[in-house]
């Protein structure tokens, strides 16, 4: 793990669909932030391989979980690789029994972006372009080019964590863009749909339509929601998480 040091954050948000309305944040709120330790990287197929054998775990929903393993083992060479295909309680399970917790989307972006408010990883100087099509007035799609020594750029391969040296923000995190969409612990309820929001963007670029979910690298501030239906559901070959600790 990686210290965050305490600062001030103004936290903004960013999206692309707005079918389900998104959780808005007042981007003129000073935030106060406490210094936190972070995972270095999202946690891995061995890691969460220890956890369910030592602890045991079964989920009480066991569809889809771990679905990209043969007979509960890891393909052999994907050890380092994040673990997918694990529901909101199964990365808290993992966290607790680790002694940790899933982080808030405020604290991950604070830690993604420090003070300085990047809004990719590796700062701004790093020229990212932008193309954006309205689909629908509820639907915005951003196509980005970006530099793929700085991540993966959506070419539908998952890798070894750690792989983009250049990826690393200024506090020592990898892999916060382009890798999985990572968990955060907000989870909401508008009274008419229970959605998480995820943050990083993923490996995987969907082509064939607008409707599916935006993946590829996302910017630090870019929100996405993960709908709950049940834990078999919102499990994805997409989708993992880090874990944090409080410093104080």
């Amino acid at each position: 793990m990686v210290r965050i040091p305490s600062g001030v954050f103004y936290q903004k948000s960013t999206f692309g669909d707005n079918f389900i309305p998104n959780p808005m944040v007042n981007e003129k709120d000073k935030l106060v932030m406490h210094s936190f330790y972070m995972d270095k990287f999202p946690v891995t197929n061995a890691q969460f391989q220890s956890f369910v054998k030592v602890s045991n775990y079964k989920p009480v929903d066991t569809a889809n979980f771990l679905k990209q393993r043969t007979n509960g083992q890891i393909t052999d060479g994907q050890e380092n690789y994040p673990v997918t295909w694990i529901s909101y309680e199964d990365a808290k399970a993992y966290a607790s029994w680790a002694g940790k917790r899933l982080p808030t989307e405020t604290e991950w972006q604070y830690a993604a972006q420090t003070e300085k408010l990047n809004d990719w990883p590796w700062g701004n100087k790093v020229k990212v372009e932008r193309k954006e099509e309205v689909i629908t007035n509820t639907l915005t799609v951003s196509k980005l080019q970006v530099d793929p020594a700085y991540c993966n750029t959506g070419n539908g391969e998952l890798y070894p964590i750690g792989k983009y040296k250049k990826g690393v923000n200024p506090y020592g995190l990898y892999d916060l863009v382009g890798c999985v969409w990572q968990l955060t612990n907000d989870e909401y309820d508008n009274g008419t749909n229970y959605f998480l929001v995820v943050k990083g963007g993923s490996y995987f670029l969907p082509a064939s339509s607008w409707w599916y979910v935006e993946g590829g690298p996302r910017e630090l501030t870019y929100t996405q929601k993960l709908l709950r239906i049940s834990q078999g559901f919102e499990r994805c070959g997409t989708v993992g998480f880090r874990c944090v600790v409080d410093a104080e």
